[in-house]
């Protein structure tokens, strides 16, 4: 059940390369990642799209010049590669909250005081979204 719900979040890197995260977005499907995303984006190969499960997303653009989902593969690095986009995110989370705690303006957990982020693509995506 974990993985179906895993394969629905999509995860968008603009980046020129795959393996180094740039600017990651978090989706909730694909639906809402190609309504965001512009067909120009797509056409330059600007990033890359994975679901959390780690499956990589071809995008296109349809006749209507809109972004759809045009394939879908299984990657041997896709898993790896999609937590080091979300620890990218989560590692910039932490920094934030380190400041405003430094200034007084928050608490940090025990965890987060130690550096420690969560391994899981579950955990990272919660640990993002976290208030």
């Amino acid at each position: 059940m974990a993985d179906k719900w895993l394969s629905e979040i999509v995860v968008v890197n603009e980046s020129s390369d795959e393996a180094l995260a740039g600017d990651v977005s978090i989706f909730r499907h694909a639906g809402d990642a190609c309504a965001h995303l512009e067909y120009w984006w797509v056409q330059d190969k600007e990033g890359f799209a994975i679901t959390a499960a780690g499956h990589r997303i071809e995008l296109g653009v349809g006749s209507q010049r809109e972004v759809i989902i045009a394939g879908m593969e299984e990657v041997p690095t896709g898993s790896d590669m999609v937590r080091s986009w979300l620890h990218s995110i989560a590692n910039g989370v932490l920094e934030e909250r380190t400041r405003r705690a430094e200034k007084g303006k928050l608490r940090l957990s025990p965890s987060e005081a130690h550096g420690d982020l969560p391994t899981s693509p579950e955990g990272l995506i919660a640990y993002i979204f976290m208030k």
